[in-house]
Formats: C-alpha cells, structure tokens, sequence
C-alpha cells in the first residue's frame, strides 16, 4: 500500500516532469515508476540517470584560461614569469592561453552533488553505487564547497541545454536540503524547504497549463495600475506568477506552496480554477 510520504515525493517528481521535459522522455521511465520514501533517493535517481546520458554524450566543456611553463609560446605570454625563469636561467616562457575543458561549473556543481548524495545515510545503496562509478569520469573536475557556487553565473545555451534539469536537481538538494550541524558538518533534510519547492511549483503551474491547455495563453505577465494620474514610480510592480487568458477570459493564479497543502487539500478545487477550466471544457465542444 502506498503511503502518504511517497505520494507527496511522488507529486515532486511530477511537478519536475512538467517543469523539465527531459523528464517524459523514455530515458527516465524507469524512474517514473519507482516509489521514493524520501526525497534524496528521488534526487539521487534522477541525478544518477541523467549523468548517465550526459557522460554518453561527453561531458560539457568550456575554454578557460590556463597559465603553464611551455618551451615555446602559446597564447599571451606572462613578462612577469618569463623573466623570472630567464633570471633563473631557466628556457621556459610563462603563457596563459585558452584551453577546453570540463573542469568548469556545471560539471563541478553535478560533482558536488553527486558527493553530498553519496555520504547520505538516507540515499540507497543502489544510487550510489551509480554515482559513485560516474564520478569516475569527474577526476579532471575540481571539487566545489556548496556555499562558494555562483548560482547567477550559470547560464543555458544550445551546447548545454542538457544539463538544465540536472541543475535545477542540484539546486534543489543544495539550497532546500542543506542543513549545517554543529559540528560544522554538511547533512541533508528529509525534505525541500518550502521557498525552493514554491519555484518549483509555480513553474510547474505553468508549464501544464502551456501544455496540457495550448488554446490557453499562458503568461506571468505584469498587471498595470488602475491610476487616475498615472504617476506609478513609487509604487511596486505587480507581477503575476502564472495568468490565463481565453478571449476576453483573463484568470491571475497566484501560486503559493505549503508543504501541507499536497497532503491535505491536494482534492480540494479553487472554485474560481474550476469554473474557468470548465468554461473553457464547454468552448471546446
């Protein structure tokens, strides 16, 4: 029989799979059908299939600046360090030059992950055995303290879009499950905090609409002021999490997640959604 904890793991990972479509593919089938008695075993899941595909695919690299002791010259050459070796009567020119590699920061925030997973009590064996043998493939990728990762310095394009959803896993065992002992020792919660999982639940919010509902416009759009004057610069912007517009329908969700609110209002319907949705069912006919 299913209990009430793996239910709500379970809407975790639902609302991952509409947040990220990496999910539906048939990679993670395995995953979907799993049941999860906390949320580190559903991370380190998902974490440990989806380095499996990136390591298929070789590792993301970036060019970074690398400054060596070369023979001959390469790149921009170090006056500073060059003389010095000539004072040493050393033939070697200091350069610094660019040079691919995988020892950049997404492939040090999926290490520094993996290794908090793996020294997790709650995690199954089998998970990290999985991510212990990838981390194999990590030795040229430098080991990152959580709190030193540049979160705002992470930015998506066609070369790295596969690891969107890995990220976003990352984040999620990083900001909402970390927890400092006194010992000053890292350990993980049982469960995300509330302020990470309402981003998650917001996106998921809009993604299925914009799925499930394509007649539907979906937007997070700023509501102007209702002002006579139309002086609005002291006032703050008003900025909608998630609104729906069918005609000249115009529904604003305000999406707000409590970690109660899945265990026991999950069934109940807000009366304003339903009769939008059903409105919207009669449209359709």
């Amino acid at each position: 029989m299913t209990s009430d904890k793996n239910i709500l793991i379970k809407n975790i990972y639902y609302m991952l799979s509409y947040a990220f479509r990496a999910l539906k593919q048939s990679s993670f089938e395995s995953v979907a059908v799993e049941e999860f008695d906390n949320a580190q075993n559903l991370f380190a899941a998902i974490l440990s299939r989806g380095i499996g595909l990136v390591l298929k695919q070789g590792l993301y690299r970036e060019y970074i600046c690398v400054k060596n002791d070369l023979p001959l010259a390469r790149g921009k050459i170090d006056m500073s360090g060059t003389i010095k070796h000539k004072m040493a009567r050393r033939q070697v020119l200091t350069c610094e030059y660019d040079e691919l590699s995988e020892n950049n920061l997404f492939n040090q925030v999926l290490k520094a992950t993996a290794q908090l997973l793996i020294k997790d009590e709650n995690v199954k064996s089998e998970y990290k055995s999985a991510l212990k043998k990838e981390m194999l493939y990590f030795s040229n990728v430098d080991k990152i303290e959580p709190i030193c990762i540049a979160w705002n310095k992470i930015r998506f394009h066609r070369n790295n879009h596969t690891y969107r959803l890995l990220i976003a896993i990352c984040r999620l065992v990083m900001d909402g499950m970390i927890q400092t002992t006194e010992e000053g020792k890292i350990r993980l919660n049982n469960f995300v905090d509330d302020q990470r999982m309402h981003k998650l639940y917001e996106r998921f919010i809009f993604e299925y609409y914009r799925q499930e509902f394509p007649q539907l416009s979906v937007t997070a759009s700023c509501i102007p002021w209702a002002l006579d004057d139309g002086f609005d610069d002291a006032l703050p912007q008003m900025q909608s999490d998630v609104m729906l517009s069918y005609k000249d329908k115009i529904l604003i969700i305000d999406a707000k997640y409590y970690s109660h609110t899945m265990q026991m209002q999950f069934d109940k319907k807000n009366n304003a959604l339903s009769q939008f949705i059903s409105n919207l069912c009669l449209c359709k006919k």
